[in-house]
Protein backbone atom coordinates (compact mmCIF):
# COMPACT_ATOMS: atom_id res chain seq x y z
CA UNK A 1 0.00 0.00 0.00
CA UNK A 2 1.46 3.39 -0.74
CA UNK A 3 2.25 5.50 2.01
CA UNK A 4 1.25 9.16 2.49
CA UNK A 5 4.62 11.94 2.05
CA UNK A 6 6.03 12.10 5.81
CA UNK A 7 6.04 15.80 6.85
CA UNK A 8 9.11 17.91 7.12
CA UNK A 9 11.41 17.46 9.72
CA UNK A 10 12.42 20.66 10.90
CA UNK A 11 15.92 21.20 11.60
CA UNK A 12 17.06 19.82 15.18
CA UNK A 13 20.58 19.08 17.08
CA UNK A 14 18.51 15.65 17.71
CA UNK A 15 20.76 12.71 17.07
CA UNK A 16 19.67 9.30 15.64
CA UNK A 17 21.53 6.29 17.94
CA UNK A 18 22.32 4.44 14.40
CA UNK A 19 24.04 7.45 13.30
CA UNK A 20 25.69 9.43 15.52
CA UNK A 21 24.90 12.85 13.36
CA UNK A 22 22.18 15.30 13.58
CA UNK A 23 19.19 15.23 11.29
CA UNK A 24 20.28 18.16 9.03
CA UNK A 25 23.33 17.26 6.77
CA UNK A 26 26.53 19.65 7.36
CA UNK A 27 27.16 21.42 4.37
CA UNK A 28 30.80 20.92 4.32
CA UNK A 29 29.96 17.19 2.75
CA UNK A 30 26.79 17.88 0.83
CA UNK A 31 26.99 21.92 -0.09
CA UNK A 32 23.77 22.06 1.47
CA UNK A 33 21.63 21.20 4.39
CA UNK A 34 19.41 18.61 3.75
CA UNK A 35 15.43 18.52 5.00
CA UNK A 36 14.34 15.48 5.71
CA UNK A 37 11.33 14.07 6.58
CA UNK A 38 9.87 13.29 10.55
CA UNK A 39 11.59 10.13 11.43
CA UNK A 40 14.64 10.46 8.74
CA UNK A 41 18.69 11.43 9.96
CA UNK A 42 21.60 12.48 8.69
CA UNK A 43 24.95 10.24 9.05
CA UNK A 44 28.40 10.09 7.74
CA UNK A 45 28.60 6.82 5.04
CA UNK A 46 30.95 5.05 7.55
CA UNK A 47 28.19 4.86 10.14
CA UNK A 48 26.74 2.44 8.20
CA UNK A 49 29.44 0.10 7.86
CA UNK A 50 29.24 -3.55 9.07
CA UNK A 51 32.62 -4.94 10.16
CA UNK A 52 33.74 -7.05 7.85
CA UNK A 53 35.43 -10.55 8.05
CA UNK A 54 38.67 -9.32 9.61
CA UNK A 55 36.29 -6.77 11.82
CA UNK A 56 37.70 -3.31 9.61
CA UNK A 57 34.60 -1.78 8.27
CA UNK A 58 36.39 -0.67 4.70
CA UNK A 59 38.55 -3.03 2.67
CA UNK A 60 40.81 -1.83 -0.28
CA UNK A 61 41.74 -4.36 -3.00
CA UNK A 62 45.13 -5.72 -4.70
CA UNK A 63 46.78 -4.46 -7.96
CA UNK A 64 49.30 -7.48 -8.43
CA UNK A 65 50.65 -7.29 -12.53
CA UNK A 66 47.98 -9.93 -14.03
CA UNK A 67 47.95 -12.15 -17.18
CA UNK A 68 46.07 -10.08 -20.20
CA UNK A 69 43.47 -12.71 -20.68
CA UNK A 70 40.49 -13.00 -18.11
CA UNK A 71 40.07 -16.14 -15.65
CA UNK A 72 38.71 -18.32 -17.34
CA UNK A 73 36.16 -20.41 -14.61
CA UNK A 74 35.95 -19.79 -11.43
CA UNK A 75 38.44 -22.40 -10.72
CA UNK A 76 40.91 -20.13 -11.30
CA UNK A 77 41.89 -16.55 -9.44
CA UNK A 78 40.91 -13.13 -10.95
CA UNK A 79 41.47 -9.78 -10.12
CA UNK A 80 38.49 -7.31 -10.92
CA UNK A 81 39.42 -4.21 -13.19
CA UNK A 82 37.23 -1.46 -12.54
CA UNK A 83 35.44 -1.41 -15.52
CA UNK A 84 33.02 -4.45 -13.28
CA UNK A 85 31.81 -1.91 -11.45
CA UNK A 86 29.25 -0.01 -13.39
CA UNK A 87 26.62 2.24 -11.45
CA UNK A 88 24.43 0.23 -9.93
CA UNK A 89 25.71 -2.92 -11.89
CA UNK A 90 28.37 -5.45 -11.28
CA UNK A 91 29.96 -7.01 -14.35
CA UNK A 92 32.16 -9.85 -12.77
CA UNK A 93 33.19 -11.14 -16.39
CA UNK A 94 35.63 -7.66 -16.25
CA UNK A 95 38.91 -9.35 -14.57
CA UNK A 96 42.32 -10.34 -15.22
CA UNK A 97 43.25 -13.58 -14.31
CA UNK A 98 45.99 -13.66 -11.14
CA UNK A 99 49.40 -15.62 -12.47
CA UNK A 100 49.59 -18.94 -10.77
CA UNK A 101 52.63 -17.55 -9.24
CA UNK A 102 50.89 -15.49 -6.78
CA UNK A 103 49.09 -16.56 -3.90
CA UNK A 104 45.49 -14.81 -3.72
CA UNK A 105 44.48 -13.09 -1.15
CA UNK A 106 40.97 -14.68 0.19
CA UNK A 107 40.11 -11.83 2.15
CA UNK A 108 39.46 -9.33 -0.18
CA UNK A 109 37.48 -11.82 -2.35
CA UNK A 110 34.05 -9.98 -3.30
CA UNK A 111 31.35 -11.99 -1.80
CA UNK A 112 27.30 -11.21 -2.40
CA UNK A 113 26.56 -8.29 -0.23
CA UNK A 114 29.02 -6.16 -1.06
CA UNK A 115 28.81 -2.43 -1.93
CA UNK A 116 32.10 -2.09 -4.04
CA UNK A 117 33.06 2.00 -5.29
CA UNK A 118 35.66 2.26 -7.19
CA UNK A 119 38.90 4.95 -5.95
CA UNK A 120 40.83 5.99 -8.23
CA UNK A 121 41.25 6.58 -12.64
CA UNK A 122 39.40 9.41 -14.65
CA UNK A 123 37.09 11.89 -13.09
CA UNK A 124 34.23 10.03 -14.64
CA UNK A 125 34.85 6.76 -13.41
CA UNK A 126 36.45 7.48 -9.66
CA UNK A 127 33.72 6.88 -7.61
CA UNK A 128 31.39 4.66 -9.42
CA UNK A 129 29.64 2.20 -6.83
CA UNK A 130 27.60 -1.00 -7.50
CA UNK A 131 26.20 -3.77 -4.93
CA UNK A 132 27.19 -7.16 -5.65
CA UNK A 133 23.98 -9.04 -6.25
CA UNK A 134 25.60 -12.07 -7.58
CA UNK A 135 29.22 -13.19 -8.58
CA UNK A 136 31.62 -16.19 -8.86
CA UNK A 137 34.26 -17.46 -6.58
CA UNK A 138 37.91 -16.94 -6.99
CA UNK A 139 37.62 -12.91 -7.77
CA UNK A 140 39.80 -10.36 -6.21
CA UNK A 141 39.31 -6.70 -5.50
CA UNK A 142 41.24 -4.53 -7.48
CA UNK A 143 43.48 -1.52 -5.38
CA UNK A 144 41.64 0.81 -7.09
CA UNK A 145 38.41 0.21 -5.57
CA UNK A 146 37.33 -0.35 -1.76
CA UNK A 147 34.73 -2.43 -0.19
CA UNK A 148 32.12 -2.32 2.34
CA UNK A 149 29.14 -3.99 3.82
CA UNK A 150 26.15 -2.93 6.01
CA UNK A 151 24.33 -4.43 8.40
CA UNK A 152 20.92 -5.66 6.97
CA UNK A 153 19.13 -5.41 10.19
CA UNK A 154 19.63 -1.62 10.29
CA UNK A 155 19.95 -0.74 6.31
CA UNK A 156 19.36 -2.20 3.26
CA UNK A 157 22.14 -2.46 1.07
CA UNK A 158 20.27 -1.49 -2.26
CA UNK A 159 18.66 1.40 -0.92
CA UNK A 160 22.79 2.57 0.12
CA UNK A 161 23.60 1.67 -3.50
CA UNK A 162 20.39 3.88 -5.02
CA UNK A 163 22.16 6.78 -2.60
CA UNK A 164 25.32 6.57 -4.55
CA UNK A 165 24.10 6.80 -8.15
CA UNK A 166 21.93 10.26 -6.76
CA UNK A 167 23.41 13.31 -8.37
CA UNK A 168 23.76 14.50 -5.22
CA UNK A 169 25.81 11.97 -4.06
CA UNK A 170 28.00 12.17 -6.87
CA UNK A 171 28.95 15.82 -6.49
CA UNK A 172 29.43 15.35 -3.23
CA UNK A 173 31.87 12.52 -3.78
CA UNK A 174 33.35 14.64 -6.75
CA UNK A 175 34.62 17.62 -4.20
CA UNK A 176 36.26 14.47 -2.31
CA UNK A 177 38.40 13.58 -5.12
CA UNK A 178 42.45 14.40 -5.13
CA UNK A 179 45.07 14.63 -7.67
CA UNK A 180 46.77 16.77 -10.13
CA UNK A 181 44.48 16.45 -13.14
CA UNK A 182 40.79 14.76 -14.42
CA UNK A 183 42.76 11.72 -15.78
CA UNK A 184 44.09 10.20 -12.23
CA UNK A 185 42.14 11.04 -9.40
CA UNK A 186 41.72 9.61 -6.29
CA UNK A 187 39.60 8.86 -3.55
CA UNK A 188 40.71 8.47 -0.16
CA UNK A 189 39.45 6.42 2.87
CA UNK A 190 39.38 8.71 4.93
CA UNK A 191 37.26 11.61 2.97
CA UNK A 192 35.19 8.83 1.72
CA UNK A 193 33.91 8.22 5.10
CA UNK A 194 32.46 11.71 5.73
CA UNK A 195 29.92 11.28 2.67
CA UNK A 196 26.86 12.01 4.47
CA UNK A 197 23.54 9.74 3.88
CA UNK A 198 20.13 10.71 4.82
CA UNK A 199 18.98 7.63 6.34
CA UNK A 200 14.94 5.93 6.32
CA UNK A 201 13.56 3.99 9.18
CA UNK A 202 14.94 0.45 7.43
CA UNK A 203 10.88 0.03 7.01
CA UNK A 204 10.55 2.43 5.18
CA UNK A 205 14.15 2.10 2.83
CA UNK A 206 12.60 -1.28 1.93
CA UNK A 207 9.44 0.38 0.58
CA UNK A 208 11.52 3.66 -1.33
CA UNK A 209 13.73 0.39 -2.75
CA UNK A 210 10.65 -1.42 -4.03
CA UNK A 211 9.39 1.89 -6.04
CA UNK A 212 12.57 2.81 -7.40
CA UNK A 213 13.03 -0.69 -8.82
CA UNK A 214 9.42 -0.94 -10.04
CA UNK A 215 9.99 2.68 -11.42
CA UNK A 216 13.30 1.46 -12.73
CA UNK A 217 11.95 -1.46 -14.73
CA UNK A 218 9.36 0.81 -16.42
CA UNK A 219 11.95 3.58 -17.53
CA UNK A 220 14.76 0.67 -18.55
CA UNK A 221 12.17 -0.97 -20.66
CA UNK A 222 11.40 2.31 -22.61
CA UNK A 223 14.76 3.01 -22.61
CA UNK A 224 15.72 -0.67 -24.44
CA UNK A 225 12.88 0.15 -27.17
CA UNK A 226 14.77 3.16 -27.52
CA UNK A 227 17.70 1.64 -28.20
CA UNK A 228 16.22 -1.07 -30.75
CA UNK A 229 14.72 2.03 -32.77
CA UNK A 230 18.89 3.59 -32.64
CA UNK A 231 19.82 0.39 -33.42
CA UNK A 232 17.35 -0.13 -36.77
CA UNK A 233 17.65 3.77 -38.17
CA UNK A 234 21.35 2.91 -37.78
CA UNK A 235 20.92 -0.53 -39.77
CA UNK A 236 18.90 1.31 -42.42
CA UNK A 237 20.59 4.67 -42.74
CA UNK A 238 23.43 1.37 -44.05
CA UNK A 239 20.80 -0.17 -46.40
CA UNK A 240 20.20 3.24 -48.09
CA UNK A 241 24.08 4.05 -48.60
CA UNK A 242 24.40 0.59 -49.61
CA UNK A 243 21.68 0.71 -52.52
CA UNK A 244 22.39 3.95 -53.53
CA UNK A 245 26.57 3.05 -54.34
CA UNK A 246 25.84 0.10 -55.70
CA UNK A 247 25.51 -0.30 -59.24
CA UNK A 248 26.41 -1.50 -62.64
CA UNK A 249 28.84 1.33 -63.25
CA UNK A 250 31.97 1.75 -63.98
CA UNK A 251 34.71 2.17 -60.95
CA UNK A 252 37.57 4.64 -61.37
CA UNK A 253 40.18 5.61 -59.05
CA UNK A 254 40.31 8.41 -57.00
CA UNK A 255 43.55 9.75 -58.85
CA UNK A 256 41.08 9.89 -61.90
CA UNK A 257 38.23 11.68 -60.28
CA UNK A 258 39.97 14.41 -58.82
CA UNK A 259 42.65 15.55 -57.31
CA UNK A 260 44.24 14.27 -53.85
CA UNK A 261 45.81 16.57 -51.57
CA UNK A 262 46.93 15.42 -47.77
CA UNK A 263 47.11 18.70 -45.24
CA UNK A 264 49.73 20.06 -43.27
CA UNK A 265 49.57 22.29 -39.65
CA UNK A 266 51.49 25.22 -40.07
CA UNK A 267 54.06 25.81 -37.27
CA UNK A 268 52.70 26.80 -33.86
CA UNK A 269 55.54 28.32 -32.35
CA UNK A 270 54.88 31.15 -34.46
CA UNK A 271 51.73 32.69 -33.14
CA UNK A 272 51.10 35.15 -36.14
CA UNK A 273 49.68 31.89 -38.23
CA UNK A 274 46.96 31.71 -35.91
CA UNK A 275 43.72 33.75 -35.49
CA UNK A 276 42.58 34.50 -38.84
CA UNK A 277 39.73 33.42 -40.85
CA UNK A 278 40.57 30.26 -42.62
CA UNK A 279 38.46 27.49 -41.13
CA UNK A 280 41.41 24.83 -40.50
CA UNK A 281 40.23 21.51 -40.14
CA UNK A 282 41.23 18.42 -37.72
CA UNK A 283 39.77 14.93 -37.62
CA UNK A 284 37.23 16.01 -35.02
CA UNK A 285 35.57 18.86 -36.92
CA UNK A 286 34.48 16.04 -39.22
CA UNK A 287 31.78 15.04 -36.90
CA UNK A 288 29.88 17.63 -38.55
CA UNK A 289 30.03 15.24 -41.53
CA UNK A 290 27.63 16.67 -44.55
CA UNK A 291 27.58 20.24 -43.56
CA UNK A 292 31.31 20.86 -42.18
CA UNK A 293 31.86 24.37 -41.79
CA UNK A 294 32.84 25.64 -38.55
CA UNK A 295 36.71 24.69 -37.27
CA UNK A 296 37.86 24.96 -33.51
CA UNK A 297 40.98 26.85 -35.16
CA UNK A 298 41.53 29.42 -37.87
CA UNK A 299 44.60 30.36 -39.75
CA UNK A 300 45.34 33.98 -40.41
CA UNK A 301 46.53 35.20 -44.03
CA UNK A 302 50.34 34.19 -42.89
CA UNK A 303 49.32 30.73 -41.94
CA UNK A 304 47.20 30.19 -45.17
CA UNK A 305 50.20 30.71 -47.48
CA UNK A 306 52.08 28.25 -45.69
CA UNK A 307 49.02 25.57 -45.90
CA UNK A 308 47.05 24.29 -49.01
CA UNK A 309 43.94 25.95 -49.63
CA UNK A 310 40.80 23.50 -50.33
CA UNK A 311 38.04 24.94 -52.68
CA UNK A 312 34.21 24.59 -50.80
CA UNK A 313 32.65 21.27 -51.18
CA UNK A 314 36.10 19.49 -50.80
CA UNK A 315 35.47 15.64 -49.71
CA UNK A 316 37.62 15.12 -46.39
CA UNK A 317 38.84 12.06 -45.35
CA UNK A 318 40.45 10.96 -42.29
CA UNK A 319 43.70 9.16 -42.78
CA UNK A 320 45.53 8.13 -39.20
CA UNK A 321 44.56 6.62 -36.62
CA UNK A 322 41.43 5.59 -34.36
CA UNK A 323 39.04 7.61 -36.39
CA UNK A 324 40.65 6.69 -39.96
CA UNK A 325 37.55 7.09 -42.63
CA UNK A 326 35.73 9.92 -40.63
CA UNK A 327 34.57 11.36 -43.57
CA UNK A 328 33.30 15.18 -44.01
CA UNK A 329 31.99 17.68 -47.43
CA UNK A 330 33.78 20.81 -46.60
CA UNK A 331 31.29 24.15 -46.86
CA UNK A 332 33.73 26.57 -47.25
CA UNK A 333 37.09 27.23 -48.00
CA UNK A 334 39.05 25.31 -46.08
CA UNK A 335 42.48 23.92 -45.06
CA UNK A 336 43.06 20.75 -42.57
CA UNK A 337 46.14 19.31 -40.88
CA UNK A 338 48.23 16.51 -41.93
CA UNK A 339 45.66 13.64 -40.27
CA UNK A 340 42.75 14.51 -43.80
CA UNK A 341 43.11 13.89 -47.03
CA UNK A 342 40.95 15.53 -49.48
CA UNK A 343 39.62 15.30 -52.72
CA UNK A 344 38.63 17.83 -54.89
CA UNK A 345 36.24 16.18 -57.39
CA UNK A 346 36.82 16.97 -61.11
CA UNK A 347 33.30 18.18 -61.72
CA UNK A 348 32.87 17.29 -64.96
CA UNK A 349 33.15 13.41 -63.42
CA UNK A 350 31.39 13.66 -60.31
CA UNK A 351 29.51 15.80 -57.74
CA UNK A 352 31.57 16.16 -54.73
CA UNK A 353 28.18 15.45 -52.75
CA UNK A 354 28.21 11.65 -54.61
CA UNK A 355 31.73 11.11 -53.21
CA UNK A 356 30.87 11.87 -49.44
CA UNK A 357 28.40 9.11 -49.75
CA UNK A 358 30.75 6.87 -51.21
CA UNK A 359 33.32 7.62 -48.96
CA UNK A 360 30.92 6.69 -46.01
CA UNK A 361 29.22 3.87 -47.73
CA UNK A 362 29.50 1.03 -46.33
CA UNK A 363 31.34 -0.36 -49.18
CA UNK A 364 33.67 3.06 -49.12
CA UNK A 365 34.39 2.51 -45.26
CA UNK A 366 35.51 -0.96 -45.91
CA UNK A 367 37.57 -0.24 -48.86
CA UNK A 368 39.15 2.50 -46.44
CA UNK A 369 40.11 0.44 -43.52
CA UNK A 370 41.61 -2.79 -45.48
CA UNK A 371 44.21 -0.61 -47.50
CA UNK A 372 45.35 1.46 -44.42
CA UNK A 373 48.80 -0.07 -43.44
CA UNK A 374 48.75 -2.48 -40.97
CA UNK A 375 51.16 -0.17 -38.10
CA UNK A 376 50.58 0.48 -34.49
CA UNK A 377 48.21 3.24 -35.98
CA UNK A 378 46.56 2.43 -39.17
CA UNK A 379 47.51 4.74 -41.82
CA UNK A 380 45.82 5.58 -45.22
CA UNK A 381 48.55 7.96 -47.08
CA UNK A 382 47.92 9.72 -50.04
CA UNK A 383 48.68 6.72 -52.57
CA UNK A 384 46.77 4.52 -51.24
CA UNK A 385 43.42 7.29 -51.10
CA UNK A 386 44.44 7.34 -54.48
CA UNK A 387 43.52 4.31 -55.24
CA UNK A 388 40.23 3.45 -54.19
CA UNK A 389 37.97 3.41 -56.06
CA UNK A 390 34.08 4.66 -56.43
CA UNK A 391 31.18 4.19 -58.76
CA UNK A 392 31.09 6.48 -61.20
CA UNK A 393 27.57 7.12 -62.73
CA UNK A 394 26.82 9.51 -65.28
CA UNK A 395 26.83 12.89 -63.20
CA UNK A 396 22.84 13.22 -64.12
CA UNK A 397 22.14 10.38 -62.31
CA UNK A 398 24.55 10.61 -59.51
CA UNK A 399 22.17 14.05 -58.89
CA UNK A 400 19.11 12.50 -58.42
CA UNK A 401 20.60 9.69 -56.23
CA UNK A 402 21.74 12.74 -53.94
CA UNK A 403 18.86 13.91 -54.01
CA UNK A 404 16.97 10.98 -52.67
CA UNK A 405 20.03 10.30 -50.53
CA UNK A 406 19.53 13.47 -48.63
CA UNK A 407 15.71 13.11 -48.68
CA UNK A 408 15.82 9.86 -46.81
CA UNK A 409 18.52 10.45 -44.70
CA UNK A 410 16.82 13.97 -43.54
CA UNK A 411 14.14 11.93 -41.91
CA UNK A 412 16.85 9.07 -39.95
CA UNK A 413 18.30 12.10 -38.53
CA UNK A 414 15.41 13.64 -37.27
CA UNK A 415 14.11 10.49 -36.05
CA UNK A 416 17.59 9.69 -34.03
CA UNK A 417 17.56 13.36 -32.86
CA UNK A 418 14.27 12.84 -31.10
CA UNK A 419 15.67 9.31 -29.85
CA UNK A 420 18.54 11.23 -28.56
CA UNK A 421 16.54 13.66 -27.08
CA UNK A 422 14.49 11.22 -24.94
CA UNK A 423 16.95 8.96 -24.22
CA UNK A 424 18.66 12.09 -22.77
CA UNK A 425 15.10 13.12 -20.78
CA UNK A 426 15.35 9.17 -19.44
CA UNK A 427 18.63 9.80 -17.89
CA UNK A 428 17.25 12.93 -16.23
CA UNK A 429 13.88 10.96 -15.15
CA UNK A 430 16.26 8.69 -13.54
CA UNK A 431 17.98 11.18 -11.29
CA UNK A 432 14.43 12.84 -10.48
CA UNK A 433 13.21 9.18 -9.23
CA UNK A 434 16.31 9.06 -7.11
CA UNK A 435 16.33 13.18 -5.92
CA UNK A 436 12.23 12.28 -4.75
CA UNK A 437 13.45 8.91 -3.19
CA UNK A 438 15.82 10.44 -0.94
CA UNK A 439 13.97 13.79 0.06
CA UNK A 440 11.28 11.31 1.38
CA UNK A 441 8.66 11.96 -1.85
CA UNK A 442 8.82 8.83 -3.99
CA UNK A 443 6.49 6.80 -1.75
Amino acid sequence: MTAAPSPRQPASPACHPECGESRVGRDAVLGKSLSLPAGWTTGTIENLFAPLADGRTLHQGWSPQCEKEPSPSEDVWGVLKTTSIQAGEFQPEHNKRLPDKLEPRPLIEVKVGDILITCAGPRARCGVACLVRRTRKRLLMSGKMYRFRVEPKRHDARYVEAFLQTEQARQAIDKMKTGGSDSGLNLTHDRFRQLLVPVAPLPEQRRIVAEIEKQFTRLEAGVAALRRVQTNLHRYRAAVLKAACEGPWERLPVSEIGEAVTGSTPSTKDAGNLGGSLPFFKPTDLNAGYYVHEAREYLSEKGAKLARLLPERAVLVTCIGATIGKTGLARVACATNQQINALIVNRKIAIPEWAYWCFVSPDGQKQIKENASATTLPILNKSRFENLELPVPPVAEQERIVAEVERRLSVVEELSALVTANLQRATRLRQSILQRAFEGRLI
